[in-house]
């Protein structure tokens, strides 16, 4: 079936609502700035000026390209489960016992690392979901406190376990020769992490648009109570979904920290499960759009570093993008008139196609 034009309206509200939000912040960069052209360049072009730069950009594009993925997943049976922040932290901590405590060959280390961390990062999601399907409890509370639990729990860990001393903060020892992911370009590092997670974009996508059990958790997500009645087993549905976003939350952590780092050394909650929440809104909630929204704020968040270096606009300002894109995108008032127009045209057109 060939789509209409209406169906493409989506991505083109995306394509306004960033254009609208940059504009927006250019007006905002004119009126504080001393310099404005200069540091609009930087902003807008700053990232492509060297290969590092453009390492960076890919490189802070794969933990935001798996939260963001954990999200889609967590959402799409109709919860509000923001778990996958903990998820990510203690996936991080999982990992690194897993490396620390084996003493095996390097490889095999770094797959059972990944394999614990995102396990532990499934367990995790999955509580507030069996709470919910079992207890009536409300998963957005118990959710957003569990985060903090993942993040005591994890440092209780670190710090009693696996803290070198040598370090004056809660770093963990050296993760070991060889187990970490290759680097895949000289001067960068991007590293075969990236592999993996273009491997765990292309299964959810398959997940969740070719399987039965990604249309029925569409359908629960959807119409519940029409999913209820047609036989399905909602909690199943529910839990599952909770579960597939864990993992890739929790191996988000683990990649992260073997592509990027040589030890634990995350102070706090890294940011990336909420970050995760505007890569699922910017891309629509599906898969194959992930990377692209995960490439667009990872490029933002490279030029505003630039610019911040170059000028007088302060980082934050990265910020303000954010919370603009977000309004906006979330804005279903944009172009809703033209894409109401489309159906109807189409209607019309389908109409005297049977007559």
């Amino acid at each position: 079936m060939v789509k209409g034009k209406s169906s493409y309206v989506e991505t083109l509200r995306t394509a306004v609502a960033i254009g609208l939000s940059l504009a927006i912040v250019c007006v905002i960069v004119f009126c504080i700035s001393s310099s404005p052209v200069s540091a609009l360049k930087d902003f807008l072009f700053g990232p492509l000026y060297s290969i590092r730069r453009m390492g960076n950009v890919i490189e802070a594009s794969v933990p935001l390209m798996f939260t963001g993925l954990a999200v889609i997943m967590l959402q799409r049976a109709g919860l509000y489960n923001l778990a996958m922040e903990g998820a990510f932290f203690i996936g991080s901590v999982a990992a690194t016992a897993a490396a620390l405590l084996l003493n095996i060959s390097p490889v095999l280390t770094l797959i059972i690392a990944c394999g614990a961390g995102a396990l532990a990062g499934g367990i995790v999601c999955a509580i507030p979901t069996v709470l919910k399907v079992k207890c009536e409890s409300n998963v957005l509370v118990t959710s957003l406190m569990l985060n903090y639990i993942c993040l005591y729990l994890g440092l209780y860990i670190i710090i009693n376990f696996f803290q070198d001393p040598k370090m004056n903060s809660n770093y963990s020892y050296l993760l070991g020769e060889g187990v970490a992911f290759g680097k895949l370009f000289s001067k960068t590092r991007i590293n075969s992490g990236q592999i993996v997670c273009a491997i765990c974009i292309f299964l959810v996508w398959l997940l969740l648009n070719k399987t039965s059990f990604g249309y029925k958790v569409t359908m629960v997500g959807k119409n519940e109570v029409m999913a209820k009645y047609s036989g399905m087993n909602i909690g199943k549905m529910i839990i599952g979904s909770s579960v597939i976003g864990g993992l890739l939350a929790g191996l988000g952590g683990a990649v992260d920290l073997f592509g990027m780092y040589e030890r634990f050394q995350y102070a706090g909650l890294t940011g990336y499960g909420w970050d995760g929440i505007l890569i699922a809104i910017v891309a629509r909630h599906k898969a194959q759009y992930v990377p692209f929204a995960a490439l667009f704020l990872a490029y933002l968040r490279t030029g505003a570093d630039v610019m911040s270096i170059n000028s007088d606009i302060p980082s934050e300002m990265i910020k303000i993008i954010q919370a603009i894109v977000i309004v906006l995108i979330s804005a279903q008032a944009i172009l809703s008139k033209y894409k109401r127009k489309l159906i109807i045209q189409e209607a019309n057109e389908a109409e005297k196609e049977v007559a």
